[in-house]
């Protein structure tokens, strides 16, 4: 049985015209909290969603053109290295983190966060704000596979995570692959993986793109321009978001979804403990949880708004056959898990 593979995000007007992206007008957010942000007048944002940051930003400087936003764009472990060395030094900058759950959990239980309870919060399902954490979901991400359709022609594609065990000889020196040190999204698929094929399996998974030459790319952002360019035209995975704004351009290539499930985490929101400009950063977390969501559609992923409808040529998020993880595992379990991948790929 194959991966179920989906082509088409095209027509995203009809998207728009659903869940009112032809009205450029935002949903009406607390003009007391408004007033009080742009008498701060600045927010610092820290955001992992590297591809994304620039879209968010530039929407809610058109809604809040007196807030000045500056923003620290990087991995999501690496945004998050850098404000934990910052509030070491006394010397806490950000506002307001965008994130993945792995992470917030972590900054959860180092009570970096402040708790916000935005009133947007009606809008979502009730686990939107997982118990006892103090950030919010506002967007699901997926991982599966993707190929350069026209440079794999006629040759065999990925169906499953265990086909990298034992790949095709067509595979050598094809495939791109991502590191669980830096990328908060690598290290869930392989704490994935661990968990659902145990060590053995998760060993020859990784062992297998070992044999096959697969290249360590800095991010999935650089894995797309090969995989576009035909220097690495097979993907270890793809994110929903990604593969929504490569396919939009016409690029020749599939979203397959695992036999056996794809990988998944979300993207979530907090306002910090102690922030430097309070009001912004719970103005901006207002903005991703309303007029951010019409955002995230337009960019063809899946935004966890009720109201909110899938991306134009793709399921709904609850028929997707997702592999389950457990995050806080994955997370006691991180530097062991991180010496198991550089002995299994041998890299250092």
């Amino acid at each position: 049985m194959m991966g179920k593979s989906y082509r088409s995000f095209a027509s995203w007007a009809l998207i728009g015209l659903c869940f009112g992206l032809a009205d450029r007008t935002a949903w009406a957010i607390d003009p007391a909290l408004v007033a009080a942000a742009e008498q701060e007048g600045q927010l610092v944002l820290y955001n992992c969603d590297i591809g994304e940051s620039p879209v968010q930003v530039k929407r809610f400087s058109e809604l809040y053109p007196k807030i000045k936003v500056t923003t620290y764009v990087a991995s999501c472990w690496q945004t998050y290295n850098r404000h934990v060395a910052e509030r070491g030094a006394a010397r806490p900058i950000a506002d307001v983190f965008v994130s993945t759950d792995d992470v917030f959990m972590k900054m959860n239980d180092e009570g970096l966060l402040e708790g916000y309870a935005s009133p947007e919060l009606a809008h979502f399902p009730a686990n939107t704000r997982p118990a006892n954490s103090d950030y919010i979901r506002y967007k699901a991400l997926l991982a599966a596979f993707t190929v350069n359709t026209d440079l794999m022609k006629g040759q065999p594609i990925p169906q499953d995570w265990t086909d990298f065990a034992n790949p095709p000889a067509q595979w050598q020196g094809k495939i791109s692959f991502y590191d669980p040190r830096t990328s908060s999204l690598a290290f869930t698929v392989l704490a994935t993986l661990h968990q659902q094929f145990g060590a053995e399996g998760a060993r020859k998974i990784y062992a297998g793109l070992k044999a096959m030459d697969a290249e360590l790319s800095s991010s999935t952002p650089a894995g797309v321009t090969k995989l576009l360019s035909g220097e690495k035209p097979i993907m270890f995975y793809i994110l929903t978001n990604q593969y929504g704004a490569t396919v939009a351009k016409g690029a020749p290539i599939v979203f397959n979804v695992p036999k056996s499930g794809a990988i998944g985490t979300n993207f979530g929101v907090a306002v910090l403990k102690g922030a430097p400009h309070p009001n912004t950063a719970r103005l901006w977390a207002d903005f991703i949880l309303s007029e951010g969501q019409k955002v995230v559609t337009s960019r063809a992923e899946y935004a966890l708004r009720k109201d909110a409808p899938a991306p134009q040529g793709m399921p709904p998020l609850s028929t997707i056959k997702i592999l389950p993880t457990d995050f806080r595992k994955a997370l006691e379990d991180q530097k062991p898990l991180i010496a198991f991948w550089q002995e299994a790929t041998g890299i250092r």
